[in-house]
């Protein structure tokens, strides 16, 4: 009994010890120059992170901030003995994904839109791969499966996406089609598409750690559509495979100072922090 009480005293007394080292050598840290001084600029370094736009159960995306990595600013300067704002480590401040909602549009801190297309259209491919435009498909499981080894030449420019079978996603599909995706294509299926709310299908997809994405399609006057709704972070969803509409809309688009990125870059809630 006496050893076991002997023991357990050299265990508080050694966890005490540690407690007692590790605050005294945080105490020193806090107190040294280089931390004051990094403590006193890092309010200066942040870069605000912008919150999701929530409207009940849909949402535009947020992006995340900037905010010093103090330990690692610390270990960089004190290798050199001084203070140099040159050696300061920015981490990213991330917010809150939104996982049980609809997407519907990305940030508005970038002039950049996305397009999809459901229609697979060799002369839109065409123009698309001679101009470097970015865009993306949805197509159905069952087609892309038929057809991977057509499709794996657009995918360079264009970013193929599941749009389920027949439009619907499945747990019995879902992951069969997203490996088909992950294997033959440049992107991994990460984004599931409505065009209207579809709790199941919500359910399903998020179930997946896939985001659920919800827009309109636009089937006719194409041009006039997006002259009436072009704005930052805006998803267009064209369900034609009208060749002149569909140029016309693009060059519409840069014309007014826009850049059509991929979905994952329009989506995207990464900052780039480094100094």
């Amino acid at each position: 009994m006496k050893n076991k009480l002997k023991i357990i005293g050299i265990l508080i007394f050694a966890g005490f010890s540690f407690y007692y080292t590790d605050k005294v050598a945080s105490i020193i840290k806090n107190n040294d120059p280089i931390m004051t001084e990094i403590n006193s600029k890092k309010v200066d370094m942040i870069v605000s992170k912008i919150e999701p736009v929530l409207l009940e159960d849909e949402y535009l995306t947020g992006i995340n901030g900037c905010i010093v990595d103090e330990k690692e600013s610390y270990n960089k300067m004190k290798t050199i003995g001084h203070y140099n704002e040159d050696l300061f480590v920015m981490k990213e401040d991330e917010i809150k994904e939104e996982l049980d909602k609809y997407i519907i549009g990305g940030n508005k801190e970038k002039r950049n839109v996305s397009i999809i297309l459901i229609n697979n259209s060799e002369v839109i491919n065409n123009y698309v791969l001679k101009n470097n435009l970015k865009l993306d498909y949805f197509l159905d499981g069952e087609y892309i499966k038929d057809n991977a080894a057509k499709l794996i030449d657009i995918s360079k420019n264009i970013n193929i996406y599941n749009y389920g079978r027949n439009k619907n996603y499945t747990n019995k599909y879902l992951m069969y089609d997203n490996k088909v995706i992950k294997t033959n294509f440049n992107n991994t299926s990460d984004y599931c598409l409505v065009t209207k709310k579809e709790p199941d299908i919500l359910k399903t997809c998020t179930s997946n750690n896939m985001k659920v994405i919800k827009t309109e399609p636009i089937k006719n006057d194409i041009l006039t559509y997006i002259k009436n709704n072009l704005f930052n972070g805006k998803i267009y969803l064209i369900d034609s495979d009208n060749y002149d509409e569909i140029k016309l809309s693009i060059k519409y688009i840069l014309s007014k100072g826009y850049n059509i990125v991929h979905l994952d870059e329009l989506l995207s809630t990464k900052k780039e922090c480094n100094m």
